[in-house]
């Protein structure tokens, strides 16, 4: 990731990998660690960057990094789903990166799990521990939860006082020294995730959560390298100001099935075409590990 705006588009199925056969420029695609061999070849053969999602929006109720426990108390048997065990993830994520290595991407994301900061923090740095036990081609990126942060602080009234920071008891103060772990733990590239919310009303089921003035502060003070489902027509502006690469999570966005100002148009080149404005040279770089 070399300090300039890059779409990277998400791709789970063969027909969305064929629009890109008529697409000029430069991009990247990603793809989740569940799609098939097949299209994970295919889509290493664009010679494009290529980004491989551990796949955080799979059903909670069975997810990988839930284990039952089971206890007596109060007289009966209780059975609970708590966090795996340590042994549990380290396997996971063994399997996980092990067949990453297979499909040789430029780049991995660290597993993590929506809404929970410091068990993602946790899992970043198993992770990067089972990372580097092995030479590997792509570089892995940290993904910092940030959403359940920046929508569910509970302000609290503090005395005010000259001691206390400008941040003191804000979504900031804690979010800065989370990315710093990130930082110090190893990661050369840092992601933000969480930033979908629930909604009901949309065709996706989620809707970004931030405004454009609110997202260009979070980029501002935060400086990610990556915006998961950042990626939208009205983020071009902000997207290519802070130089960061962003993935969409959905393509709607641009489909005129389901938007009729695109009828005539092709946003995808579009916002392709939007980048390479931003930069003369190819945005394609091979990490180094």
């Amino acid at each position: 990731m070399n300090n300039n705006f890059l779409p990277v588009f998400s791709v789970d199925c063969p027909k969305r990998l064929e629009k890109f056969k008529i697409i000029q420029g430069s991009y990247g695609i990603l793809a989740p660690f569940s799609c098939y061999d097949k299209l994970l070849h295919k889509i290493r053969l664009f010679d494009k960057p290529f980004l491989i999602d551990s796949g955080v929006f799979e059903n909670k109720q069975q997810a990988w990094y839930y284990q039952i426990h089971c206890e007596f108390k109060n007289a009966r048997w209780i059975r609970e789903l708590h966090l795996a065990n340590e042994k549990k993830l380290r396997k996971t994520i063994q399997d996980y990166l092990k067949r990453c290595d297979y499909f040789s991407p430029d780049y991995v994301f660290a597993p993590d799990i929506i809404g929970e900061p410091l068990i993602s923090l946790y899992l970043a740095r198993l992770s990067l521990e089972e990372y580097w036990k092995q030479p590997r081609s792509y570089q892995l990126i940290g993904v910092v939860q940030v959403g359940e942060i920046l929508y569910n602080w509970t302000e609290k009234s503090v005395p005010s006082q000259d001691s206390f920071l400008p941040y003191y008891n804000s979504p900031k103060s804690f979010l800065s020294s989370l990315i710093s772990e990130y930082r110090n733990m190893g990661y050369k590239y840092v992601a933000l995730g969480g930033l979908l919310k629930p909604d009901k009303t949309r065709r996706t089921g989620l809707k970004f959560g931030l405004s454009i003035q609110e997202f260009d502060d979070l980029l501002t003070w935060s400086r990610p390298d990556f915006v998961l489902g950042g990626l939208a027509l009205t983020r071009l502006d902000i997207l290519k100001k802070h130089k960061v690469w962003a993935d969409s999570t959905g393509w709607l966005w641009w489909n005129a099935c389901y938007d009729e100002k695109f009828k005539d148009r092709n946003p995808l080149q579009e916002v392709i075409n939007f980048a390479s404005e931003s930069s003369g040279m190819e945005t394609r770089d091979h990490p180094v590990t």
